[in-house]
């Protein structure tokens, strides 16, 4: 016979179990509102093995380069940011020092911060472009126990900006300088992310904005992605147009049926396939589309930059997408102390104006 402490106990566990089930069930109707079952495609069930299979990537697809931590900033610059060539970048925690131990898996914390349990972290929009959030441990507790096609996926910058510097920093290979610094973090677009993604979550294709390069730090888990050159059309790279009746979009769909539709119809479509493991850091530069799934629950940081390899690139995007912004950049690289920066300001003025739209 059970003892009262015993059944008040399992009471509470069942109430609470009860509270983040509904918690989530009402953020995934504000972020896909017209989806009545996430798991119809049974993705984590009867296709299960499908996904499992991800983890080997194929022959036909061009080879990524793998670079250590340790490749001096100048090297780096050289090789793969000034030649838009991504690649991979091991022992980037272990080479930066860190502070990993409570980051092992989507269900660790730091133990220090008991506020931690309550933080409460983006897992989409509405829409109308409302920020979505869960608390973190209402999220791990979504993440243990979801069997959904395409789960909701953490992608939390507030975290970075209040956590962050607590347990990571900028990889020393692509720190020489961000250009978008300059204008300020009130003016410069949202650039940094702490992620939890569970299993079969992820991001579809895009290229990312304003011209930006990226690097992607795993720290648990296994992702995987699929790059395509810039210069690849839409058409090619997303697939759209190969998406049967009834399908999703999702990434899960992405990578188990439309990409393998691509390989087919385009076979001489340059892209890159590659399974991240943790301490990995994949180099996205600027202009390549990517998506991206994660094969396990994943936690990992991320950050987009402009240096002075992309600068013309991300200033071209920039002094037409956010003209404010551009012009007090272009203030700051004119009186900058470093003639390289004042040399890029003096190429940016020679550009003509941007064509008025009428």
């Amino acid at each position: 016979m059970s003892s009262p402490r015993s059944v008040i106990a399992q009471a509470a566990t069942e109430k609470r179990h009860a509270t983040w089930q509904e918690t989530l069930q009402q953020a995934k109707k504000k972020h896909r509102p017209k989806l009545a079952d996430w798991t119809r495609d049974g993705f984590a069930t009867r296709r299960r093995t499908e996904v499992e299979r991800l983890d080997a990537v194929p022959k036909c697809a061009s080879p990524i380069t793998r670079v250590d931590a340790g490749i001096a900033p100048a090297d780096f610059a050289t090789r793969f940011e000034r030649r838009s060539e991504p690649c991979l970048v091991t022992n980037v925690p272990e080479r930066e020092g860190w502070a990993l131990r409570n980051w092992t898996s989507i269900n660790g914390r730091p133990t220090n911060r008991g506020d931690l349990d309550v933080f409460r972290m983006k897992v989409g929009e509405d829409d109308d472009g409302k920020t979505v959030r869960v608390s973190l441990r209402d999220f791990v507790s979504y993440a243990r126990f979801n069997r959904d096609d395409s789960p909701l996926y953490v992608f939390d910058q507030a975290f970075c900006e209040k956590h962050g510097r607590d347990f990571y920093s900028i990889p020393k290979f692509c720190a020489r300088d961000d250009l978008f610094e300059l204008v300020g973090e009130n003016r410069r677009p949202p650039y940094q992310w702490f992620l939890l993604g569970p299993q079969r979550s992820g991001t579809c294709v895009h290229i990312d904005p304003l011209g930006t390069a990226a690097w992607n730090t795993l720290l648990a888990g296994r992702k995987r992605w699929v790059l395509f050159e810039p210069g690849t059309s839409k058409k090619v790279a997303t697939g759209s147009h190969l998406v049967k009746a009834g399908e999703d979009d999702e990434a899960v769909n992405y990578f188990v049926d439309i990409l393998p539709r691509i390989r087919q119809t385009y076979p001489h479509a340059r892209r890159i396939e590659v399974v991240q493991r943790p301490g990995d850091t994949l180099y996205v530069p600027a202009g390549w589309w990517h998506a991206v799934l994660n094969l396990d629950d994943t936690v990992a940081v991320t950050q987009n930059f402009v240096s002075r390899s992309s600068f013309d690139g991300a200033w071209d995007r920039t002094r037409s997408g956010r003209k404010g912004m551009a012009r007090a950049w272009l203030a700051k690289l004119e009186a900058s102390d470093d003639p390289e920066l004042r040399a890029l300001a003096a190429r940016a003025r020679l550009q003509p104006p941007v064509p008025r739209i009428v």
